[in-house]
């Protein structure tokens, strides 16, 4: 399976600029367009999707506000950032408003970091149940918590949306007909191991903890679910980490990626 890349959309009037961080996306994994009018931007977003948009503020014809303004209403979702060299904190504030993010040219050292932190908004999350009832249940609360879930009703199922989407996250009950919950984890890392895991048991015990465990996987009773959204939370919480890291890593800021994990932990 073909490693998932964000889209980002680089845009500037200096094209020595435009090259430079074009390169430097490539080098951390993203698909890079780029475009260097307001105008060009608008139109290779009405085409194909866009998940950031890196906009710089004075440019001939359109300025960035406006263009952050116009790609927001083709794409609601895109994450915006806002690059200036003659910045203040009226403009700031104007960019805020827009709920994009600002960063000064002067500190473009930093901008990879912050970018790398940048939150995405939704993580899609595989659910994987043959209780559909209990399966609505948890999609629906997943949905209002600003995620995206996808439901598959046996191991076939989720293994077929395994391999047409970027799943980030899966919870998978232990007893389905087809494939039991810890041979579909086996199965669903195989197709990506950076993918994490929880098992949801209702029939669990030790020995099982443990096996789950050992596919470094997060374990759950479902006797428990009245807790269930405090460990949901922390396992989001260290999911949204470890990519932030990956993201540092991979462009060779090893350094922050490590602060960013923090230290091994002892064994």
């Amino acid at each position: 399976m073909k490693k998932y890349a964000l889209t980002i959309l680089l845009v500037d009037d200096n094209e020595k600029f435009l090259k430079s961080m074009a390169e430097r996306a490539k080098i951390r994994k993203y698909n890079v367009l780029t475009a260097s009018s307001g105008e060009q931007a608008l139109k290779i977003a009405s085409r194909q999707t866009i998940h950031v948009a890196v906009v710089d503020q004075q440019m001939p014809g359109m300025e960035g506000l406006e263009v952050i303004t116009r790609l927001k209403a083709i794409t609601p979702d895109i994450k915006t950032l806002l690059l200036t060299g003659h910045g203040d904190e009226k403009l700031k504030k104007a960019t805020q408003a827009l709920n994009s993010a600002y960063f000064d040219k002067e500190d473009i050292a930093g901008f990879w970091n912050f970018l790398a932190n940048l939150s995405l908004g939704k993580i899609i999350i595989l659910l994987v149940d043959d209780n559909l009832k209990f399966l609505k249940a948890l999609a629906n609360r997943i949905e209002l918590k600003g995620h995206e879930p996808l439901m598959a009703l046996n191991g076939k199922e989720a293994l077929e949306i395994m391999k047409s989407n970027r799943i980030q996250l899966a919870i998978v009950d232990q007893r389905m007909p087809d494939i039991d919950g810890l041979v579909l984890i086996t199965q669903l890392k195989k197709i990506d191991p950076t993918i994490k895991t929880m098992l949801l048991t209702g029939h669990g015990d030790e020995k099982l903890k443990e096996a789950t465990e050992a596919l470094n996987s997060s374990y759950f009773e479902k006797d428990d679910m009245g807790s269930f959204w405090g460990f949901f939370r922390k396992i989001l919480q260290g999911l949204e980490t470890t990519m932030a890291a990956a993201g540092m890593a991979e462009g060779g800021d090893y350094k922050d990626a490590l602060k960013i994990k923090g230290p091994p932990k002892k064994k």
